[in-house]
């Protein structure tokens, strides 16, 4: 057995190595590891090993989802596989008789590794070690814990394991590390990518680096750095620095450069927002930004379709009312020009990452005005209870809908599909006609 052990920890990468053996001589752990440096990997090694040498003896890993216990136990059967074949060259059949399932693997010693979701209800009961997967994320996570703790507390030498990337400040997955600190009784480890790279990890950490689409996701994800439960994307001084005097225009047949075009349909105190972006080379420049207080719905498409006219793509809110403009403008100018978007958590999400990048790349330039500034400054990126993202803001009248026009303008300029037809003007003024307008 030991030929196979020496084997197994030939697998792994020096600092993988290492915190095996302290995890191995300490009965509490807490690694807090960056993204893709093997920590699932390393775990199900653990566990591998703990089930062989150690008769009728359960190793329990506890993931935030069923889809992530599962995988983890893909990760268990490749060891599994790989200790079948060292093991069959000296002769031993101990691995192939292992049985194998979705969710657990049941090895002749009596020995067993389940992978279990992060359900309080459904991790009661057990007896053996424990490993909390990613348990930054578990949903309910301090009741998972509450109920999964007893598990370690007839034998000495049963384990507990945290190993996560970091979350919020109030998890129980950062209580556990705040915890740990200066504790004798636990193994705590801090690993960003570049310890891990610096001890034998094969990445081009600044091709990483260049191609995240914000720097907290860099700083959570990678440095290992907790996210305030309560997160101002675009704080005031990231703002002012892409604010710049005369980048409106007055005609937009004078732009020279392509035009993308984001409509926030009004769904609260009958504002809707169109947000109209230039883009030249790799800058983006706010244009217009059109503001339209209790104008009819007709009206309202008449200005919208108006604007279509000069993009190049244009995205719609079509969330609630706004389901009925965006699909006649997409039924008139087709899918390519016109996309509609849903505002799920996840679009808004992926909406306001990419909308703090530009602005901290100061890849886009905006107009200095009260209303528009304090709009993209209200949203904020909040964590539940349950661990879910959410992305809200609220100003006076508006709801964040400015930052939202922004935003879905810059979702179609990436876009890898583009119009290519003939531009139609309808040689209207859709301000001058109907006068009803408030442009910053």
């Amino acid at each position: 057995m030991s030929e196979k052990k020496s084997s197994a920890h030939s697998l792994l990468l020096p600092y993988q190595a290492e915190a095996l053996k302290e995890i191995e001589s300490h009965k509490f752990s807490c690694l807090m590891w960056a993204r893709q440096t093997g920590k699932s990997f390393l775990i199900a090694l653990f566990a591998v090993l703990r089930a062989v040498e150690n008769s009728n003896h359960l190793v329990a890993v506890i993931s935030p989802t069923e889809r992530q216990s599962k995988e983890f136990m893909e990760k268990v059967k490749r060891h599994v596989e790989f200790l079948k074949i060292v093991g069959a060259q000296f002769g031993e059949e101990f691995f192939k008789e292992a049985s194998i399932n979705v969710l657990e693997v049941r090895f002749p010693n009596g020995s067993r590794i389940m992978g279990l979701p992060a359900n309080p209800d459904g991790v009661r009961g057990l007896t053996g070690d424990v490993v909390l997967e990613e348990a930054a994320f578990f949903r309910d996570g301090y009741r998972v814990y509450q109920a999964i703790f007893p598990s370690i507390t007839r034998s000495r030498d049963y384990k507990l394991i945290a190993i996560s990337t970091p979350r919020t400040k109030n998890d129980v997955f950062a209580h556990i590390w705040q915890m740990s600190d200066g504790n004798q009784l636990w193994y705590r480890q801090k690993l960003t990518i570049f310890d891990a790279v610096s001890r034998g990890l094969d990445v081009d950490v600044e091709s990483i680096k260049k191609a995240i689409p914000s720097e907290d996701i860099w700083m959570q994800e990678y440095l290992c750095e907790f996210m305030d439960e309560n997160y101002i994307l675009l704080p005031y001084e990231v703002i002012h620095a892409c604010v710049l005097d005369g980048v409106l225009v007055g005609n937009l047949a004078e732009v020279q450069g392509d035009i993308y075009v984001g409509v926030d349909i009004a769904r609260r105190g009958n504002l809707t927002i169109i947000a109209v972006l230039e883009k030249a080379g790799s800058i983006l420049y706010l244009r217009k930004l059109e503001i339209m207080k209790n104008i009819p719905f007709r009206e309202q498409f008449e200005a919208i379709d108006y604007y279509t006219a000069f993009a190049r793509r244009v995205a719609v809110d079509e969330t609630g009312i706004g389901m009925q403009i965006a699909e006649e403008l997409q039924r008139k100018w087709g899918e390519i020009k016109v996309q509609r978007v849903y505002f799920t958590a996840k679009a808004k999400e992926e909406l306001a990452s990419r909308m703090q990048a530009y602005f901290q790349d100061r890849r886009i330039f905006i107009p200095q005005n009260r209303d528009l500034i304090e709009d993209l400054h209200s949203v904020e990126r909040t964590i539940t209870q349950s661990g879910n993202i959410r992305i809200e803001g609220s100003s006076e009248d508006s709801h964040a809908d400015r930052f939202w026009a922004v935003a879905l303008a810059l979702s179609v300029v990436e876009s890898k599909s583009s119009y290519h037809g003939p531009y139609i003007f309808s040689g209207i003024n859709w301000e001058s006609r109907y006068g009803v307008m408030a442009m910053v």
